[in-house]
């Protein structure tokens, strides 16, 4: 994982330097591996163990800062969005394998430049610039930790979503230009016809955003990390969502990371909102929201410890 000093600084205040704060990140348990200046920016690669992955974004790392720094953080406003009803159709068809899944339609989009505060962020951290809607759907998978995924809609065959299992013979040509032979062991996301996205691990290059893209839909998802762990795997690709989402996504990231994006979507290449479809299948009991009691004497208890609360 890249941390961005500047960009943290977007939410949190850092009193010591590069190198103290890297010592102080590692002695947390999140190790700093590589410390390197980019364009004004200072980068640290940290090795994130698989038990932190609210560690995989800039919010979450900002977080731990706070925390370690015993100083205030600053989240991001999302923009307030109006209810409105669903445009598009969506059916998840493997209800085990996606347990949500939220398509928002935005119509008359401007595809073009992306705002320079927005590129600077992702090129800091290795990511190439393409165009203002599928940089900020890259940005907000950095900053939320919620991979977000952005179609032509027009593109998409009876301008429907089924997710579901590949069927024997399919295939699906990526945006990396390889064609990905398929089988009943991965997870696609499919329109009325055919595979437009391996699901949780990269978009199909048919259907993807280009300069002449006018309406979009915006996908934001959880599906099961071992299903797209052993795709990603199968496949032999690796991207920074299916990194995330095999380590497990935070489950209420999925509506407001696409606010977030949905947000600055609107901010950027203007457009319209036309709708949502946001689809649950409540198989884990775990993805339903829980009060949870901790007290100090319990605390202790378990950490053999003496904590105070003052």
């Amino acid at each position: 994982m890249k941390l961005s000093l500047n960009w943290l600084r977007d939410y949190v205040t850092i009193g010591v330097s590069p190198e103290k704060l890297a010592h102080k990140l590692t002695m947390a348990g999140l190790e700093v591996e590589k410390i390197t200046a980019v364009d004004g920016d200072v980068v640290f690669e940290l090795e994130i163990t698989p038990n932190r992955p609210d560690c995989l974004n800039m919010l979450g790392l900002a977080r731990e800062v706070s925390a370690i720094l015993n100083v205030s953080r600053k989240i991001p406003k999302i923009k307030s969005l109006k209810l409105f009803l669903p445009a598009c159709g969506i059916k998840i068809l493997d209800k085990k394998g996606c347990l949500r899944y939220s398509g928002t339609l935005i119509r008359n989009v401007q595809v073009g430049e992306t705002p320079a505060w927005i590129k600077k962020r992702i090129t800091a951290l290795g990511m190439r610039s393409i165009n203002n809607v599928v940089d900020i759907t890259n940005f907000c998978l950095m900053e939320t930790g919620q991979p977000l995924h952005a179609f032509d809609y027009d593109k998409l065959e009876g301008g429907k979503i089924f997710v579901r299992r590949a069927r024997e013979g399919e295939a699906v040509t990526a945006i990396d230009g390889v064609e990905y032979g398929l089988d009943p062991a991965i997870l696609v996301i499919a329109d009325a016809r055919r595979p437009v996205a391996i699901a949780g691990v990269m978009g199909g290059k048919d259907t993807e955003v280009m300069a002449t893209t006018k309406n979009i839909l915006l996908e934001s998802a959880y599906f099961d990390p071992v299903l797209i762990r052993r795709a990603s795997r199968a496949l032999g690709v690796s991207s920074e969502s299916s990194y995330r989402f095999e380590r497990g996504v935070d489950y209420e990231t999925v509506k407001s990371g696409a606010d977030r994006a949905i947000g600055l979507i609107l901010d950027s290449a203007g457009g319209s909102l036309a709708g949502r479809a946001d689809e649950e299948t409540g198989t884990m009991e775990w993805s339903k929201k829980q009060a949870i009691t901790v007290t100090k004497d319990g605390v202790n208890d378990f950490l053999g410890a003496a904590l105070t609360t003052a």
